[in-house]
C-alpha cells in the first residue's frame, strides 16, 4: 500500500480491549513481514504524527522530538550500538 502512495501508521488499537499497551510488537512484525527499510519505519512514524488528533502545536513538538530521537538512533546503529 505504501508504494503505491497510501499513507499508512502503526497505531494501537483499542488496548483496552486487546490488553496491551504500546506498539513495539507491532512494529516488530510489520517490520519484518513487510521487510520495511528504514525509509519506510520513518515514513510510517512521521505519518503517526501527521494524521493524529492531537492539535498542530502539539504535532510541531513531536516532529522535533521525534527529528532528535531518529538521529539518536540511527547514529547508535551507524556506531554498531545495535
Amino acid at each position: 500500500m505504501m508504494a503505491r502512495g497510501v499513507q499508512c501508521s502503526i497505531n494501537s488499537d483499542d488496548p483496552g480491549l486487546f490488553g496491551y499497551e504500546g506498539v513495539s510488537l507491532d512494529w516488530v512484525y510489520a517490520t519484518g513481514c513487510w521487510q520495511l527499510d528504514l525509509r519506510d519505519i520513518k515514513k510510517l512514524s512521521l505519518n503517526g504524527i501527521k494524521y493524529s488528533s492531537v492539535s498542530d502545536d502539539i504535532k510541531d513538538s513531536l516532529y522535533e522530538l521525534f527529528d532528535a530521537k531518529w538521529k539518536a538512533w540511527i547514529a547508535d546503529i551507524n556506531a554498531g550500538k545495535f
